[in-house]
């Protein structure tokens, strides 16, 4: 935010102001200038929470969809959780109406970034009511045009920044706040900066470049001498080629990790999950000795970010990186570096087949959205047949349950498309390391899941759940695919059979152990015996769904007091139909905890906060239950997120002791709670307290606990109120 002070405090009075119509305030500036990053400091300002009752942000790019937007808008305003999901199937006219009365009556703020052209707007303005309240809506754009059109009030057209924010900028980002410039080193940064020209997203990339190499004038001069020629050439030619010069002095270990951030689409939240279990499939993470292939992709990923090449978008509840995102001028950048050292290919389908050649050599493919269904499908067949050397294929947006793969498919390692192959294709997939399929499995698709068991090399799978009415069972041979290191269903649907005992071809007990398992999430009534937990000692996360049990079935039959000796396991969700017995201890190791429908009582939380490393705990749905909670003093000693939902907690007694290292509350639909203990403000690590559709005391103690602390200086505290 280096050199935005006065832009910031300008538009939040704009959008504070005491006009009470509808007003549209439009952003504008290059790429790279700042204005995704100035909005959304503005968009999660205190002041600016505070001042409207609902906010939504939709970002909508050059190819948008009017479906998208609406359905994203009305996700984003969290006015009933998950309702987006349940309302994915409506056409347009139906997400607007929606939309309508989510907005009708209410102040409202919505953020609309990156808008590349006006008819986007003149499609979804008739869904936005101006409620005589002071509504505002903030929009980003590059193009001067697109900001004009919106009358209501003056474009404000953000500068580039001057030598001094310049310098600034760049100190802040290779030094830190600790440490100044080094004289021999200063005028030749100051040289750098300049061929920067202003422009923040250059000097924030050429600063990340410096910040992790070699502090040697040569090396500098080097650099400056890389950036003068890139100055030289001008246009939209300089910001890619000083762009171009952070790409070219990556470590060899990273530029493969950075090209493939061009298989997401342009604006996507990537996340952090998926995209590294997609590097460790794709074998562009090298191993090192006493490291998990996923640690290390995670290090390469802080150190891309350090770098300024990615940005994060979310932290997680134990403040790791959830989703990621990449700016629009880099991700043209990977696509050109990655088509000109025939990495991957990202294309329309229609494109490919009227230049079948373009992909002969490419060793992933990457095809995104079509609209006609049939085309679609005979046009993906027809680039797969072409492409005799592609090992990752990638479809997105395509919308369609099925797809056809060719024989030449064979030899994929990546398969990820949001519909479904067929068994006998998935048959041929021997080399297959990783799978996702977005969709759920109709009751005549689930013999893919015996397929899938016979890719001897899968590490990764992932799919929805089933449209069964029944619970299924998964293949026994999932215990003997020894590479398998996530497993991963929706839905709570399918349940995990009891492992082989002996090899039915000789007779000889053969015990497999699944020693590279790390993920196995969302298994049904899972048995935790011995044979099984001894076969998956390295689980790291699990998710567990336990229906109300048939007679003379209870919890010893699934033998959950075993879970305490996974003692590797870090993120445990256990949901429960059965109220949970008393005795039930968690392993040790574990940082993230959520429970579900488990009904214990808040006594029973002295287990739970007797867990040496735990950082998140997830209260969902009537997890517990009772009128009155006193946590005990000396517990909880590292938690750092809390989230309680949906429960009759009325009184809750507790004081900064009680949470020590607290830094997240949120707390949903708790409608008898009187208030929030006081003592929770003085929490010196808390910066966050949300609030959802709560009792109106329990939301006037969280407003005065922030008043408080203002008044004792604590200005980093926020607290958001949701009515």
């Amino acid at each position: 935010m280096v050199g935005f002070d006065e832009d910031l405090i300008q538009i939040m009075d704009t959008l504070t102001g005491d006009e009470s119509n509808l007003q549209i305030l439009s952003v504008v500036g290059m790429g790279g200038i700042g204005k995704t990053t100035l909005a959304r400091h503005i968009f999660s300002n205190p002041s600016i929470v505070s001042h409207f009752d609902l906010h939504a942000w939709v970002t909508i790019s050059q190819q948008y969809s009017v479906h998208e937007i609406l359905l994203g808008l009305i996700k984003d305003s969290k006015v009933v959780e998950g309702e987006g999901e349940q309302l994915t199937g409506r056409n347009v006219d139906e997400l607007g109406l929606r939309l309508h009365k989510i907005l009708f009556g209410r102040r409202y703020l919505i953020v609309m970034d990156d808008m590349w052209s006006i008819e986007v707007w003149n499609a979804i303005q008739r869904f936005f009511p101006d409620n005589d309240n002071g509504c505002r809506i903030l929009v980003t754009t590059r193009l001067s045009n697109v900001a004009d059109n919106f009358h209501s009030c003056t474009p404000h057209r953000l500068p580039l920044l001057d030598e001094v924010q310049s310098w600034s900028l760049f100190c802040d980002k290779v030094f830190g706040k600790s440490e100044s410039c080094p004289l021999a080193l200063e005028e030749i940064g100051k040289t750098i900066v300049r061929n920067c020209g202003g422009l923040p997203l250059a000097i924030a990339a050429i600063s990340g470049l410096l910040a992790k190499s070699s502090r040697a004038v040569e090396y500098w001069e080097s650099v400056a001498n890389g950036t003068y020629e890139a100055l030289n050439m001008g246009g939209d030619g300089f910001c890619f080629e000083i762009l171009s010069l952070s790409y070219r002095h990556l470590p060899v270990h990273l530029k493969p990790c950075f090209l493939y951030m061009a298989i997401y689409p342009e604006d996507s939240y990537i996340k952090i999950s998926r995209l590294v279990q997609l590097w460790v499939a794709e074998g562009i993470v090298k191993p090192i000795r006493y490291r998990s292939l996923e640690e290390v992709a995670e290090d390469n990923l802080k150190d891309l970010i350090d770098r300024n090449l990615i940005q994060v978008r979310d932290y997680g509840s134990r403040n790791n990186i959830k989703s990621c995102t990449i700016h629009d001028l880099l991700r043209e950048l990977c696509l050109k570096e990655a088509q000109n050292e025939k990495f991957l290919c990202v294309a329309m389908i229609h494109s490919l087949n009227r230049h079948p050649r373009s992909i002969n050599n490419m060793r992933r493919l990457i095809i995104q959205r079509s609209s006609d269904k049939e085309e679609f499908q005979q046009q993906v067949y027809d680039a797969m047949d072409s492409a005799s050397c592609t090992r990752s294929f990638i479809c997105r947006d395509s919308e369609y349950r099925s797809i056809k793969l060719p024989v030449r498919s064979r030899l994929l390692r990546v398969l990820s498309i949001d519909g479904v192959c067929s068994h006998e294709e998935i048959l041929q997939l021997v080399h297959l390391r990783c799978i996702h399929f977005e969709v759920w499995l109709s009751p005549n698709q689930l013999n893919i899941l015996q397929s899938l068991s016979r890719s001897w090399n899968l590490q990764t799978v992932n799919f929805g759940g089933t449209l069964s009415l029944r619970p299924i069972s998964l293949p026994t041979e999932i215990w003997e695919m020894p590479h398998l290191r996530h497993l991963k269903t929706g839905g709570g649907d399918f349940y995990l059979p009891d492992p082989p005992s002996t090899n039915s071809k000789n007779g000889r007990r053969d015990i497999f152990e699944l020693k590279n398992l790390q993920t196995l999430h969302k298994m049904r009534d899972f048995r935790c015996t011995d044979e099984v937990l001894r076969r998956i000692p390295n689980l790291k996360k699990l998710g567990i769904n336990y229906e109300l049990f048939p007679d003379g079935i209870g919890w010893d039959y699934y033998d959950v007091y075993n879970l305490a000796h996974l003692r590797n396991l870090e993120s445990f969700t256990l949901e429960s139909w059965d109220k949970l017995p008393q005795n039930l201890c968690f392993p040790c190791s574990l940082k993230k905890l959520t429970l579900e429908s488990c009904r214990v009582s808040w006594g029973y939380l002295t287990v739970v906060g007797s867990l040496p490393h735990l950082e998140a705990l997830n209260l969902m749905t009537h997890a517990v239950m009772g009128r009155e909670w006193n946590p005990v003093e000396g517990q909880f000693l590292k938690l750092k997120s809390l989230k309680i939902y949906i429960t009759d907690l009325e009184e809750w007694v507790a004081d900064s002791s009680h949470f020590p290292n607290l830094e997240k509350l949120q707390l949903k639909w708790l409608h008898h709670l009187k208030e929030i203990p006081f003592g929770i403000g003085e929490i010196g690590t808390l910066r966050s307290i949300s609030l959802s559709r709560c009792s109106s005391s329990a939301n006037a103690s969280a407003e005065k606990i922030q008043e408080e602390q203002q008044q004792l200086g604590n200005s980093d505290l926020r607290v958001r109120v949701e009515r």
